[in-house]
């Protein structure tokens, strides 16, 4: 598996950075041990579509101004024991094979759909009702479009997240653009799990949710432990590109810098501490190299 580059040096400050992980297992955080933390059986990428974006700049402010540039979308599925936790939802099914794409933000960004949600789940002999728990990043559309697919399936969001969508508008008209969208994407979920900062979801420190905001309020990623393949930190949007995580770039639709590079920071300390690999959910780079489902990491 590519690592990022912020795994790779294990000196005496990594040394440090292990402790201080040790000393947040018995923190109210609810961060795994990592040596005792229990593992998951199977952990499956599901291709949730690509984007082109007609403004670099957007996501590197400053810089490659007026430059195309393609996104991965990605989803996540996880097997614990007999319980199944699916990883952001993607752009919706009703976008494919749709050649005028569909879009978030129109005069951005277009996306498009060549598999579907539901028949990749079938190739693993998996329907929607199957999945248990839903837990999403964020709230913006391209990770929410298919929520409504699993009626009956727990959604799992931070408290914060889900206050901000309901908010007033701000400043940004794209990020309210954004907001609403989000409202309609996520409906009224019949069981909604809003919860606050870093959460165990299986109680076994295999599968954590970890708070990361600043791409949006109550953003969240996903560290994940396996048996053979160790620790694995799903980005959620806490980065959008491996060049950006190397060098604190923050997108102009974040809504908060300061926390944004507090996250990847606290990104950086957790793949230290854990060993961890970085998957970053819309470097299409480093996304067209991973395993693809029905292939799985273990």
């Amino acid at each position: 598996m590519r690592q990022t580059t912020a795994t790779a040096c294990f000196g005496v400050l990594a040394l440090i950075v292990i402790v201080q992980g040790a000393k947040a297992a018995d923190a109210p955080s609810k961060l795994p041990d990592r040596v005792s933390a229990g593992v998951a059986e199977r952990l499956y990428r599901l291709d949730c579509g690509h984007s082109l974006a007609n403004d670099e700049s957007v996501w590197t402010p400053g810089q490659n101004v007026g430059r195309d540039i393609e996104f991965s979308s990605t989803c996540w599925l996880v097997k614990h024991g007999g319980d199944w936790l699916l990883w952001d939802t993607g752009v919706p099914e009703s976008t494919l094979n749709d050649p005028r794409g569909w879009s978030t933000l129109p005069k951005l960004i277009v996306y498009h759909l060549d598999k579907s949600l539901t028949d990749q789940l079938a190739e693993i002999g998996l329907k929607p009702g199957d999945i248990g728990r839903v837990a999403v990043s964020h709230t913006h559309g391209d990770h929410i479009g298919n929520v409504e697919l699993f009626p009956d399936s727990t959604v799992v969001m931070q408290q914060a997240e889900y206050s901000w969508i309901h908010s007033p508008n701000g400043p940004n008209d794209n990020v309210n653009q954004l907001m609403a969208l989000a409202r309609k994407l996520l409906g009224t979920p019949k069981h909604l799990q809003l919860i606050d900062g870093d959460t165990d979801i299986f109680g076994d420190g295999s599968v954590t949710l970890v708070s990361t905001p600043g791409h949006t309020p109550g953003h969240q990623s996903l560290l994940i432990h396996l048996r053979k393949s160790g620790f694995i930190i799903l980005s959620g949007d806490v980065v959008h590109l491996e060049e950006n995580f190397e060098n604190n770039i923050v997108p102009s639709l974040n809504t908060d810098k300061a926390e944004s590079i507090a996250s990847m920071d606290r990104i950086r300390n957790l793949m230290a501490a854990y060993r961890a690999t970085l998957f970053i959910n819309h470097d299409k780079s480093q996304t067209d190299t991973l395993k693809l489902i029905p292939a799985f990491y273990d």
